[in-house]
């Protein structure tokens, strides 16, 4: 059995004991404690139900439903009687933490820049970038695209890309911004 699973755990006060490691927005919060209540309580979760208990419409459920499947922290089964809500990984926070996924302040930031919300596609590919490039690195890898007026996820890959090619490191681009 795992430590979250054991019944002295009580998963929502470490919900909002590790908010700041966890990087949830009030939606996403929100959301993780309710699917969290509803499962505890064998509640069949639904986006209406969430959608009425939550007070979010139901383009922010589906959109922070997205994000948390996104960022791994949820997992929807689907089966032929029911459809299951499972928080798992988001109770997996070491793994998560290895893995660098634990960052929704770059969704955030991708998400000002392009002036619109990321698809699942780009957070997805935004993830990985995280798990495997500094962080700082892609933000001038964005800052790029932005001054190109090209922001899409494909050029920012192809920006990082040439970058790694090059051996660039964030310390030689802002020796070369700063010349």
């Amino acid at each position: 059995m795992k430590w979250y699973e054991q019944n002295f755990v009580n998963r929502r006060d470490w919900v909002l004991d590790h908010l700041e490691l966890l990087g949830l927005d009030a939606n996403e919060t929100i959301l993780v404690l309710l699917i969290d209540f509803f499962n505890d309580h064998r509640i069949p979760v639904t986006m209406e139900i969430l959608h009425k208990k939550s007070g979010l419409t139901m383009e922010q459920v589906d959109e922070t439903i997205s994000a948390l499947c996104a960022r791994r922290y949820l997992e929807i089964r689907a089966s032929a009687r029911k459809v299951r809500f499972i928080l798992d990984g988001l109770y997996s926070t070491d793994t998560a933490k290895s893995e660098r996924i634990l960052d929704s302040s770059l969704f955030d930031t991708f998400e000002t820049e392009f002036g619109r919300p990321l698809s699942n596609q780009e957070m997805m590919r935004i993830s990985e970038w995280n798990r495997t490039t500094d962080k700082t690195l892609i933000l001038y890898a964005l800052r790029q695209a932005s001054a190109y007026r090209k922001l899409s996820v494909n050029y920012i890959d192809k920006i990082l890309s040439e970058w790694k090619t090059e051996g660039k490191t964030a310390e030689m681009i802002e020796k070369e911004n700063a010349a």
